[in-house]
C-alpha cells in the first residue's frame, strides 16, 4: 500500500513529532508536573468510527496512526481490525498517539493445518473461540489458518500467552505480505539474557551492536521485548539467529500512570488476586470485575484498566472480561459502501461486512443501500464481521463520515478539493498534517476516484484517510 503523503504534510508530522518528544520529557502523563495528564491502552482493534480498542473508543480524528517498521523511522499507516495497537490519550479518550504495533514478521517456516504455525522460531497459534480472546482476522488473500503455507512472508498480530516454560503467540490478525520488508519483527518473553545475547523461545538473538531502548535498559528473564533485525540477518533453521539492529524492551507504563491493557490471562491466583497478562503482573483485589455474572480463569482474554506501580505491575481497578458474550465482539460506524443487495453485503470503514442474518433498526422500508449511515453490532469471522444488528441513522457531528466519487477542483495549496458522490450531493473536503494517503497523492487527485473518510463539520468533510481506487 502506498504511504505517501504531500512535502509540507510530512514536515508537519514531523514537527509535531518533535513537540510530543519535548512535552514527553518533561514528564506529561508519568507523574510530572503537565497538564492535562495523559494516559495509554494497548490492545485489539476491534472496531472503528474512531478506532475501538477493546471495546474501548477512542477520537483517532485529528491524529495520525503510525508504526515503525525500520528503527526509529514512523511510518504512517492506518489501522485494520485484529492489529495490535497502543494509544496514548487525554481526558474524553482524545487519543494523541496511534502506534501500530505488530509482533511478528517473517517467514513461515512450519504450519500445522487450522491450529497455526511458526514464524522465527516462535508458535503462533490461531483463535476460533470468542470465549478466549478476539477471533483471529486474515487478510492478504488468506481465508484461514489452512491457507497459511511455508515460505510465506507474513506479519502476524496478536498476544503474549505466559506458559510454564515459554510462551506462544495468539494470533488476532494473520496478513500476508508480498515479499519480506527489510527489517523482520520478533516479540516475546526474554530467557537466557547475557551481555551481548537473548533468546526469544528456541530464536536466539544478538544484540551486541543494536540499540536498546529505551536507553540503559536491560532486557532480564522474562521481560517482554519486540526488536527489528536486518532480514539479511536471519540464519536459518531448528535455533534460528538473528541480529538486532533495535531491541525494544516493552512496558505498559510508567510509575504512577494510568492504563489500560488487554491479553490471555495466566498464573491466576484467585486467593491472592493476582494474574499474569503477558509481561505484565496484575492485582485485581481492588477492582471490579464485570460483566457482573463473570469469573476470571486462566485463558480468559481480559481488559484490565487501573495504575502503574513502582515494580511495573498493575493495581487494577477494574477487570472486564472480554467473551463475546456481554458485549459485541466488533463495533463500526460509518456509511455502506459497495452493497450487494443479493448477498447483504458491503464495507464499513475498509471492513467487509456480511448483514445476510443481522436485524436491521431505523432503516428505510427498503432496506439497506449504498451511502446509508449505519452503525453495526457483530461477531468476528476470520474475514468478515458477520453482523447481527444494523441500525440505520442520521450522521451525527461527532460521526466519522464515508464519501467515494472523483475528485475535482484541487487546490493543494489550501488542502482542498470536491469529491461528488454517484447519485449525491458534492461535498468539499480539506486534508490536514495528519490525513493518511493511499494510492494517491495531493499532486495526482484531480480526476482519481477517491474514498473519503472524516468528520463532516458545517459541511466540509475533514479528511482523516483518502485512498484512491
Amino acid at each position: 500500500m502506498s504511504q505517501t503523503t504531500s512535502r509540507a504534510a510530512a514536515l508537519t508530522l514531523m514537527l509535531v513529532s518533535a513537540v510530543a518528544l519535548v512535552v514527553s520529557a518533561c514528564g506529561v502523563g508519568s507523574g510530572g508536573t503537565g497538564s492535562p495528564q495523559s494516559a495509554s491502552a494497548q490492545g485489539t482493534v476491534n472496531g472503528f468510527g474512531s478506532v475501538i480498542v477493546d471495546g474501548v473508543r477512542y477520537d483517532d480524528s485529528m491524529v495520525a496512526t503510525t508504526r515503525e517498521d525500520e528503527p526509529g523511522a514512523q511510518t504512517r499507516t492506518q489501522s485494520v481490525l485484529g492489529d495490535t495497537v497502543e494509544v496514548a490519550y487525554e481526558s474524553a479518550n482524545v487519543a494523541s498517539r496511534v502506534l501500530v504495533d505488530p509482533a511478528l514478521i517473517g517467514s513461515v517456516t512450519s504450519a500445522s493445518g487450522s491450529s497455526g504455525f511458526v514464524v522465527l522460531g516462535q508458535q503462533v497459534l490461531v483463535n476460533n473461540d470468542a470465549a478466549r480472546g478476539p477471533i483471529t482476522q486474515f487478510s492478504g488473500g488468506y481465508t484461514g489458518a489452512g491457507s497459511v503455507t511455508v515460505g510465506n512472508a507474513v506479519e502476524v498480530h496478536g498476544v503474549i500467552v505466559r506458559q510454564t516454560t515459554g510462551f506462544y503467540i495468539q494470533a488476532t490478525r494473520v496478513g500476508r505480505l508480498a515479499a519480506l520488508p527489510a527489517y523482520l519483527k520478533a516479540t516475546g518473553l526474554v530467557s537466557l539474557p547475557s551481555a551481548g545475547s537473548l533468546n526469544l523461545g528456541v530464536l536466539r538473538v544478538d544484540i551486541s551492536t543494536g540499540r536498546v531502548l529505551p536507553q540503559n535498559s536491560l532486557p532480564t528473564t522474562g521481560a517482554v521485548v519486540s526488536l527489528l533485525a536486518p532480514a539479511s540477518s536471519l540464519v536459518a533453521g531448528n535455533a534460528p539467529r538473528l541480529t538486532a539492529a533495535q531491541v525494544r524492551v516493552k512496558r505498559t507504563g510508567s510509575d504512577g500512570e494510568q492504563v489500560a491493557t488487554g491479553g490471555i490471562v495466566t498464573g491466576l491466583d484467585s486467593t491472592g488476586k493476582r494474574f499474569v497478562l503477558g509481561g505484565v503482573n496484575v492485582a485485581y483485589g481492588a477492582a471490579t470485575v464485570t460483566p457482573t455474572n463473570a469469573s476470571l480463569a486462566n485463558g480468559s482474554y481480559v481488559r484490565v484498566s487501573g495504575q502503574v506501580v513502582a515494580d511495573g505491575s498493575v493495581q487494577a481497578a477494574s477487570v472486564t472480561v472480554r467473551d463475546g458474550v456481554g458485549q459485541p465482539e466488533a463495533e463500526l460506524r460509518g456509511n455502506i459502501k459497495g452493497y450487494v443487495a443479493a448477498s447483504r453485503t458491503f464495507t464499513v470503514r475498509g471492513t467487509a461486512v456480511n448483514a445476510a442474518s443481522a436485524v436491521l433498526e431505523g432503516c428505510p422500508a427498503s432496506g439497506l443501500a449504498e451511502g446509508l449511515s449505519v452503525e453495526v453490532e457483530g461477531r468476528l469471522g476470520p474475514t468478515a464481521v458477520i453482523a447481527t444488528k444494523v441500525q440505520c441513522g442520521a450522521e451525527t457531528a461527532d460521526a466519522t463520515v464515508e464519501r467515494t466519487g472523483p475528485a475535482s477542483a484541487v487546490d493543494i495549496g489550501a488542502l482542498s478539493f470536491v469529491v461528488t458522490p454517484t447519485g449525491g450531493a458534492s461535498v468539499s473536503v480539506r486534508w490536514t498534517a495528519t490525513t493518511y494517503f493511499a494510492h494517491v497523492t495531493p499532486s495526482t487527485l484531480a480526476g482519481r476516484r477517491v474514498h473519503v473518510s472524516g468528520k463532516l463539520s458545517a459541511g466540509v468533510l475533514t479528511a482523516q484517510t483518502i485512498e484512491g481506487e
